[in-house]
């Protein structure tokens, strides 16, 4: 049962991996009680879900940006990030926006279809290396 965050809080942040980074509940219960640990006091985490094949992390926050710079000081590795989607959403709404890896057009969901894998091999191709140039007037 859903209850209301106990800090003042206006986005919903989620931290999703693949299912298969987790092998075991106890590895996502220490992930979780780490994220705990790394995020300031304006965050509440605020437990996670299994299934269809993701696993997603909650905190609610008043700064996700904040909260992902925090995040990627204290546990963000090429290890951790390679395999990771971070978005975030109004707390009343529904369209969620990228935060992490950036650029990433795709749509952020809490399960995918599996012909819509996000951590499928190859799937990250379709994110840009780059923003796109601004035209240059003369």
């Amino acid at each position: 049962m859903w209850h209301p965050p106990l800090v003042r809080t206006e986005y919903q942040l989620v931290f999703q991996f693949p299912e298969r980074a987790f092998p075991t509940r106890d590895e996502i219960v220490a992930f979780e009680d780490r994220l705990r640990a790394s995020l300031p006091r304006t965050c509440e985490v605020d437990g996670f879900d299994v299934g269809s094949g993701t696993v997603n992390f909650f905190v609610y926050t008043s700064a996700p940006a904040s909260a992902h710079r925090a995040f990627r000081e204290h546990l963000g590795t090429r290890a951790i990030e390679r395999h990771l989607r971070i978005a975030y959403r109004d707390v009343d709404g529904e369209t969620f926006t990228n935060l992490w890896p950036r650029r990433d057009p795709r749509p952020f969901r809490f399960a995918y279809p599996p012909s819509e894998d996000p951590f499928a091999r190859g799937a990250m191709r379709v994110i840009p290396k780059r923003s796109p140039r601004k035209s240059r007037t003369a």
